[in-house]
């Protein structure tokens, strides 16, 4: 009803400006352009101890060296003011990198308990180019959207429909809260030289015809089974019995009507002084996308999690809730976002800050397991929203040296706290991991090689969640850049990061949850409160050369170092040291610098 609602007062605004068509005016059919734009990046990379796929900096045993190629292509057709793109992607390694050269052809095992295992890919890739090259079924869709002037309104609207790039839909600053693409409709309106209006509605699931409307997926297992109104109920054909299936029986349409709308105005006060006010809200039902919710404080975002349970135990330990599902049904959220984006220029002098609040609640299921210390196993609980972000940028051109600092802050919550009653991190819409990539960081954040960025918990990244998993984060950095000659620049930065509340180094990595706080003691083997030990993730220091050596042609050479401190550290599965029942090692404790070399060959057309 909120999606509808919000639609309707969309049109009823625009309805609200319709002025006379001149029927009249009869303008001869412009001639239709055509162009193709993009770029073609090929990048060479050394890396040790980025964690991406162990999420372990203390097991310093994780190096890379690769060649990889990506192609970027947006074909583009005009007629007047009207405007259609198509945008597409090919990301490939050097080399073949698993059994087969795509995540998304023949050659895949499947394994008598249903699990699907492919072809292996690196960090940021589907395919590689093996011999001859000819890796199929990678096209990766970007964009596929029309923009064209508003007919029939006083004002200057463009309004732009499909898969496309969010922009400046929500902020000024590159990924503070919307970043990358996706589906729906953007209008932005130029109501004077000095106010203009956008306004976007952002489609994040589709259940287009009920969650009973489509089967869940069933394992092969279980012959007599058939499922009753769609969901993850078992009705045995050959006894009769209806049961609840168990995670790992059957998995469920678990996705609903999920939407985002933002609403944000562009003031420019006076000469080199623009703001930018942002409203943004956030509706989920049951599972979404990793990117809107990402897990953390082991609180698991997966099917079979407290956003959709079961009735079994799931693959976390928890038992789960009885007669649960696994669709989510009823599970909602509610997220609202102020703030303000501003930007000054005055000579030689920027500065560029952001503040956001959000505010809200989510309910969840408490399945119980480590969960129990946080209520009552099998009840439905809301947690209150409440966080902030900030962020500040100024820099001072003096000749060829341009100096820059910067400073963030997220707030985040302790280790004892209950994130089935207080949520106390930010969740930005979208950062397409993206945040901090434009400040120069090659570790904390994407840089010269943007497939490379360190992985801390359960696949999720400073540059996905902003913070360090519930712990929030503080970073405060110095850079310096300085043209040698109009194609030839040399930067340097220094980026030290701390978490805004102490991390518990006895938390464990939960699959799709980020770090659940330990309960057991680790000098005791007692059952105790989780309590936070440090908040110092580290110092970053990185070197860029930027050589524009011809036309359309950039060379990109980047090295990145980090001298990780404690916060980063965790404890592991004990599987990878051999250790019973979970218990903690020595090899748990401390951490390993991390360090990263690339280079790249840009071309751009």
């Amino acid at each position: 009803m909120r999606r509808i609602l919000f639609l309707s007062l969309a049109l009823v605004a625009l309805l609200g400006f319709v002025a006379p068509p001149d029927v009249s005016a009869q303008a001869a059919a412009p001639t239709p352009k055509f162009t193709i734009t993009g770029l073609i990046d090929n990048v060479g990379t050394w890396t040790q101890n980025m964690s991406t796929s162990d999420l372990n900096v203390n097991r310093n045993r994780d190096h890379q060296l690769y060649g990889r190629t990506r192609g970027r292509f947006d074909i583009i057709g005009e007629v007047g003011a009207a405007k259609g793109v198509f945008g597409f992607e090919i990301d490939s390694y050097w080399g073949q990198t698993g059994f087969v050269d795509s995540n998304n052809t023949t050659g895949c095992f499947t394994a008598a308990s249903g699990a699907v295992t492919c072809g292996s890919v690196g960090t940021g890739s589907e395919s590689s180019f093996d011999i001859n090259t000819d890796t199929q079924g990678n096209l990766q869709i970007k964009w596929v959207y029309v923009e064209f002037p508003l007919p029939l309104v006083p004002f200057s609207s463009i309004v732009r429909l499909g898969a496309q790039p969010f922009a400046t839909a929500a902020n000024y600053k590159l990924a503070t809260y919307a970043n990358g693409d996706f589906a729906g409709v953007n209008l932005y309106t130029t109501i004077s030289p000095t106010f203009k209006l956008q306004m976007t509605y952002v489609a994040i699931d589709e259940n287009l015809l009920g969650k009973g409307a489509f089967g869940p997926f069933l394992n092969g297992t279980n012959p007599n089974a058939s499922t009753l109104q769609n969901k993850c109920i078992f009705n045995n054909t050959a006894t009769g019995v209806t049961t609840v299936a168990s995670g790992s029986q059957c998995v469920a349409q678990s996705r609903g009507d999920n939407y985002a709308f933002i609403g944000s105005p562009e003031i420019t006060v006076m000469k080199g002084l623009d703001i930018k006010p942002m409203f943004s809200t956030v509706f989920i039902d049951g599972l979404t996308n990793a990117s809107t919710r990402v897990g953390r404080g082991g609180v698991s975002v997966a099917n079979g999690g407290p956003f959709a349970p079961m009735n079994s135990v799931n693959a976390n330990g928890s038992p789960g809730v009885a007669g649960a599902d696994g669709a989510g049904t009823g599970v909602h959220e509610y997220r609202h976002t102020i703030g303000v984006d501003a930007r000054w220029r005055s000579g030689p002098w920027s500065v560029d800050p952001t503040i956001l609040y959000q505010f809200g609640t989510q309910a969840k299921w408490n399945q119980g397991g480590a969960a129990s210390a946080y209520g009552t196993a099998g009840t439905r609980q809301s947690a209150d929203i409440s966080a902030w972000l900030g962020d500040i940028r100024a820099s001072y051109q003096l000749g060829p040296l341009l100096l820059s600092a910067m400073t963030m802050w997220t707030t985040g919550q302790d280790a004892k706290s209950n994130p089935y009653r207080s949520i106390k991190y930010f969740q930005p819409l979208d950062t397409d991991t993206s945040y901090l990539a434009d400040w120069g960081m090659q570790i904390m954040g994407l840089g010269v090689d943007y497939y490379q960025i360190i992985g801390n918990q359960a696949g999720s990244s400073p540059g996905t969640a902003i913070g360090w998993d519930k712990y929030g984060r503080v970073a405060a950095g110095a850079k310096a850049s300085y043209a040698i000659t109009p194609a030839l620049s040399v930067q340097g930065v220094v980026t030290p990061n701390w978490t805004w509340n102490k991390v518990d180094q006895d938390a464990f990595v939960v699959t799709g949850g980020g770090l659940q706080p330990s309960f057991v003691c680790r000098k005791t083997g007692q059952t105790c409160r989780p309590k936070g030990e440090n908040n110092y993730l580290g110092t970053e220091f990185d070197l860029q050369l930027t050589y524009r050596f011809a036309p359309g042609l950039v060379f990109d050479w980047a090295f990145g170092y980090m001298m990780s401190d404690n916060a980063m550290g965790h404890r592991y599965i004990a599987s990878d040291y051999n250790a019973g029942a979970g218990a903690p090692v020595r090899k748990d404790i401390g951490v390993q610098p991390i360090a990263i070399s690339t280079a790249r060959v840009r071309f751009s057309f």
